[in-house]
């Protein structure tokens, strides 16, 4: 019953972002998919992890690691999709345009590695560590560093 509430919510609240993400997940497709506590997760081609709505994409590298990385950034990225629920429509302004930019932009990255400032420091990144935890009862990855 939780996992039906969780997709209505996302697909009512949280429409413009899971429309975003239907797209990009239709566009890979191809890709391996699975559920975890109701999002629709997909393991991509990209170095990158994001996360709209009901729809989730991690990528498919994270396997690759010896540690619980990998089951920590999907507790980070469920986080994300726990944020879209309370936000709903304010979830791209306040979450996904800060984490974009603390993510993309060189200088940026430049800035966390030169002063080691871990990229789950940004306000966002934490509050979607947070929720992650608190709604799984997983440990997410905390202050670790990914540049």
């Amino acid at each position: 019953m939780k996992a039906v509430l969780y997709a209505f919510w996302q697909c009512s609240f949280g429409i413009v972002q899971t429309f975003l993400g239907f797209c990009v997940f239709l566009k890979n497709i191809k890709c391996k998919h699975f559920f975890y506590h109701g999002a629709i997760f997909t393991e991509w081609k990209s170095d990158a992890s994001m996360s709209l709505g009901l729809f989730v994409f991690v990528s498919a590298g994270l396997s690759d690691r010896s540690d619980n990385y990998r089951e920590e950034v999907i507790v980070h990225e469920y986080g994300h999709t726990i944020q879209s629920l309370i936000l709903g429509p304010l979830y791209l302004i306040v979450i996904g345009i800060p984490s974009s930019v603390w993510a993309n932009i060189p200088k940026l990255i430049e800035y966390r590695k030169k002063n080691n400032i871990s990229y789950f420091s940004l306000f966002c990144e934490k509050w979607a560590n947070f929720l992650g935890e608190k709604v799984t009862g997983e440990s997410s990855p905390k202050q670790k560093f990914i540049d």
